[in-house]
């Protein structure tokens, strides 16, 4: 499993930084893509069997992820409340035309948060490719997260297989402990804090940034857990050898994208 693992992310941050470095428009298609697999993988959570429905899914997860493209690129832009009824509306007809009673609202709501959870969550990458505000310039914004995550999940996994003992939320993922958890926060904290020294940034708010960062990470990966947890399965999906579905592996990365954007506008940049 470990070697797999392995593997499996070395090739993912080879075709990363291809694709990163690419440009706005191929990266754009790229998280696109991923917006649509893991609408994918929820929907096959759901038990979702309509290909119309899915469709609509992914569609409306894209429009989001689009209209980020737009903003960041400054072209013409939908504002988010249109979008947002459309996206509404749309399912309001197909559910209007395929009622299961008692089922409405479930649905309904089950369907829209997974929009705004993939869609709205994986978008923020796009933001943070984009983003071009001093010292956060030529993608590094982006590479910020995707490192800052991925050592908190290391950090978390190899400090946790080590010395971990006691279960951080023992229901809901009951291989995650409290020593893992620990790990990894101070993995990444000790990570942005040398990075923003040499860099010769740092400031009191990279300080509580490194710390929270991580803090981010593992809610979005306990977030993820809670919704595995709720519909009965172990993996997202297979896709990624060694590490399971794309949501599997983007779950963290769905939490921290959006907060490290808005610390930067409000502090960092």
């Amino acid at each position: 499993m470990l070697k797999k693992r392995i593997i499996s992310a070395i090739i993912g941050i080879l075709l990363l930084i291809f694709l990163v470095f690419a440009g706005s428009l191929p990266f754009f298609i790229t998280v696109s893509i991923i917006s649509v697999l893991a609408v994918r993988e929820y929907g096959r959570m759901l038990k979702i069997k309509s290909k119309a429905l899915l469709t609509l899914l992914s569609l409306s997860s894209v429009l989001i992820v689009f209209n980020v493209y737009l903003i960041s690129n400054n072209y013409n832009y939908l504002p988010y409340g249109i979008i947002f009824f459309i996206i509404i509306f749309s399912l309001y007809i197909y559910h209007l035309y395929n009622y299961e009673e008692n089922q409405f609202i479930k649905n309904l709501s089950y369907q829209l948060f997974s929009v705004i959870y993939i869609g709205g969550g994986l978008s923020f990458a796009v933001f943070l490719r984009d983003l071009n505000r001093d010292p956060f310039i030529n993608t590094s914004a982006l590479w910020l997260v995707l490192i800052a995550t991925w050592l908190t999940d290391s950090g978390a996994y190899f400090v946790g297989k080590k010395f971990g003992k006691k279960s951080m939320a023992p229901i809901i993922s009951p291989n995650k402990t409290i020593a893992g958890a620990v790990g990894g926060i101070l993995t990444t904290a000790l990570f942005i804090i040398a990075a923003a020294y040499f860099l010769e940034i740092l400031t009191i708010y990279y300080i509580i940034f490194a710390f929270l960062f991580p803090a981010v990470a593992i809610m979005g990966d306990l977030f993820e857990s809670c919704i595995k947890r709720n519909f009965g399965v172990k993996d997202t999906g297979t896709i990624i050898p060694g590490h399971g579905g794309i949501l599997d592996r983007f779950d963290s990365f769905i939490f921290t994208a959006p907060f490290t954007y808005y610390f930067i506008i409000l502090l960092l940049g």
